[in-house]
């Protein structure tokens, strides 16, 4: 009953002042804007938005903060859907189909697609995040090194049997192997750098993305191969409202009991964030399909399921950073960071010292994500009037593609370097494509290598002083294994009864 009462008021403390009000308007519409920029980071919108937040009161200036990052998780959808380029790396897993969307006619659709389901993960994610953060909290501390380098490998398992074979394998192990690239944190000692000193930092995602993907398309289109699409999309804000009925209704499983639980849960991990539930949300989503080899060409629900999932995330990532002190991510750690400024002490006593301004943070997320919804049409709305100016003209939107990516990268660290690595995988990726090695399996091995699998691996080695046992001696990582195997062999026998059972049908028709 307390809970209840403390979440009315933090509704009637943030809703019912214009000053707060006004704080989250514009947190979220930078956010947006932010998003749909190529190359940004939500780190990077939080950082920069920081030092505005530190003369408000502490609930303010979080929910100010959260605006940004919210608003950058649902806005990089929209580059990534209209030009290849995926404006924060939470929104990767939605490029695969959604620019494949984009080729065949349906933008306004994907980006349809992309607001609605933000805000469905979102929402839902808040009502978890809101009810159940103690439970939660607790859950997320059961993941030791051990459990969170067995969930990498779970998905790195299903994304290897799903996308055929060899070759898919080869991609994931060197998208691995180059998050490796840098000083090992462990040892301090270089790898793989060749005595560059600015590689000593590792590859940044931001050239190695715009490289693999959004500069081979410009080349793709540059020599009409394939033939690039001219017609005219007529656009209408009012269009971006909801997806059809049919969809929503045939979606409703695996939004529900597969995209928002799994991406809220993932954000709960501690250090593993939004982008990786979005690619888990992705590979598992394709595991179970009838269809898997659909995935990658333009389906709508290749763009439904990672924005539910990395919104959903999004307000996962709250959860240990209240309940615990502990944080779920880059974002996170800066939120933490803006409350000890304020002379709060994030952790399990926050919600008896300072009730009201622990729910109304958490109320705060549920509002701003239903402010993004509200303003992500108008810059979709100036990012789709771009489009078609530079659709009218191949030529410009080759240029424009190519020269966004160029400062975008260099923006990011300010560094030549990044230039270098962009042209290096714009090759890289052309040579890979004209081979048949499939490039988004190397892009998410790229996101799941490094701090995400090798330092857990490592941490968990030292525990265990070195017995490799330990990664099969709990009882989740010997369920997150068995997982792997059912979802990995799953589309195999579905087609295997499917194919059976035509079979059965084309003896039965000859018999008769």
């Amino acid at each position: 009953m307390d809970s209840l009462i403390y979440i009315i008021e933090a509704f009637s403390y943030l809703l019912f002042n214009p000053v707060n009000v006004s704080v989250m308007v514009i947190g979220a519409f930078i956010g947006i804007l932010s998003g749909a920029l190529p190359g940004t980071t939500s780190v990077s919108t939080v950082a920069i938005l920081l030092p505005l937040s530190i003369f408000m009161p502490p609930e303010v200036a979080i929910v100010f903060l959260l605006g940004g990052y919210i608003g950058e998780v649902s806005g990089g959808s929209i580059s990534a859907i209209l030009f290849r380029i995926p404006g924060s790396t939470e929104a990767i897993a939605t490029l695969f189909d959604g620019y494949e969307l984009t080729k065949k006619g349906r933008v306004v659709e994907a980006l349809t697609l992309a607001r609605f389901y933000s805000l469905v993960g979102g929402l839902i994610g808040g009502i978890l995040m809101l009810f159940a953060t103690p439970l939660l909290a607790e859950f997320g501390i059961k993941f030791g090194p051990a459990e969170l380098f067995m969930l990498i490998v779970m998905a790195i398992i299903v994304l290897s049997t799903l996308e055929g074979g060899f070759k898919t394998l080869l991609s994931i192990l060197f998208g691995l192997f180059l998050a490796t690239i840098g000083i090992d944190e462990y040892t301090g000692i270089s790898r793989f750098t060749f005595g560059i000193v600015e590689l000593e930092s590792g590859l940044h995602i931001a050239p190695l993305f715009l490289g693999l993907f959004a500069i081979p398309e410009a080349i793709r289109l540059a020599i009409k191969l394939p033939p690039s699409p001219t017609t005219t999309t007529r656009f209408k804000l009012t269009s971006l409202m909801f997806p059809s009925y049919s969809f929503f209704k045939r979606s409703l499983p695996l939004i529900f009991l597969l995209a928002i639980p799994i991406g809220f849960l993932i954000g709960v991990l501690p250090g593993i964030g939004a982008t990786t539930a979005a690619i888990y949300s992705y590979v598992i989503a394709k595991g179970i399909s009838r269809n898997p080899e659909k995935y990658g060409t333009g389906i709508p629900e290749g763009v439904a399921v990672p924005e539910a999932a990395n919104n959903a995330a999004s307000m996962g990532t709250l959860v240990p950073t209240l309940a615990l002190g502990i944080p779920g991510g880059g974002v996170t750690a800066l939120l933490l960071g803006v409350l000890v400024i304020h002379g709060i002490r994030p952790g399990p006593l926050v919600f008896i010292h300072n009730p009201l301004l622990s729910y109304s943070i958490l109320v705060g997320a549920i509002i701003v994500t239903i402010l993004v919804w509200a303003f992500t049409p108008i810059i979709i709305y100036f990012f789709v009037k771009i489009f078609e100016a530079f659709r009218k003209s191949i030529p410009i939107l080759v240029s424009f593609i190519i020269l966004i990516s160029i400062l975008a990268t260099y923006i990011v660290r300010n560094q030549i370097i990044d230039i270098w690595t962009l042209m290096i995988f714009a090759i890289l990726g052309l040579i890979l494509e004209r081979y048949k090695f499939p490039i988004a399996p190397l892009a998410i091995g790229f996101v799941l290598g490094g701090s995400l699998s090798e330092i857990p691996f490592r941490r968990a080695l030292d525990i265990s002083g070195g017995d490799p046992s330990i990664f099969l001696k709990s009882n989740i990582s010997i369920l997150l294994l068995i997982l792997a195997i059912i979802l990995a062999l799953t589309p195999r026998i579905i087609k295997r009864i499917s194919t059976h059972k035509s079979r059965s049908l084309s003896e039965n028709s000859i018999v008769n």
